[in-house]
């Protein structure tokens, strides 16, 4: 049964009209603003030098655990993300292990109303917490449940090896 009376009155017209435009890409008027009504930006005239010294903060190589003095046995699931996060700009983690470490359940807006209620317990995303403790388990449940040589195993030990250069060292 054929429908088209009651959405359109002059059936094809709207199909014709969006066929008939041509898709163009955006283009800067005049070495302006897109819209034209925005300056243009002034040429170099070589008074500022090409490259300024750096920053004292920034003039050494990223090291995140520098900046990230946490002990990983009392690591909150916001410090962990912060961590993760640090370390994926660093390119210490790829995007698949940021994933796996940089977004912990309990940070989700939704954890009480979803996951909570079916363990019981409430989100406490500042509360520390044995991380070392918390990865071994996962570590334990990704070989149980996946192959050996499975990307998620590696992702996992590798996540554990880096809290575990965290811990300060004994002596």
């Amino acid at each position: 049964m054929k429908l088209d009376f009651l959405f359109f009155r002059k059936s094809g017209t709207a199909r014709a009209r969006r066929d008939s435009v041509t898709l163009r890409e955006p283009r800067l008027a005049g070495g302006s603003g897109a819209r034209g009504n925005l300056p243009a930006l002034p040429e170099p005239d070589g008074s500022l030098p090409l490259s300024t010294p750096l920053n004292p903060p920034f003039d050494r190589p990223f090291d995140p655990r520098a900046r990230t003095r946490v002990d990983p046995r009392r690591m909150s699931p916001r410090q962990l993300a912060a961590w993760a996060h640090d370390l994926y700009l660093c390119r210490m983690l790829g995007w698949e292990e940021y994933c796996m470490a940089g977004f912990p359940a309990e940070l989700h807006p939704h954890y009480n109303r979803t996951v909570g209620v079916l363990t019981g317990t409430l989100a406490q995303p500042d509360s520390p917490r044995n991380m070392i403790r918390v990865w071994e388990d996962k570590l334990a449940f990704t070989r149980r449940y996946f192959a050996g040589e499975a990307p998620e195993v590696h992702r996992t030990g590798k996540l554990l090896r880096l809290l575990r250069q965290l811990l300060p060292a004994a002596g």
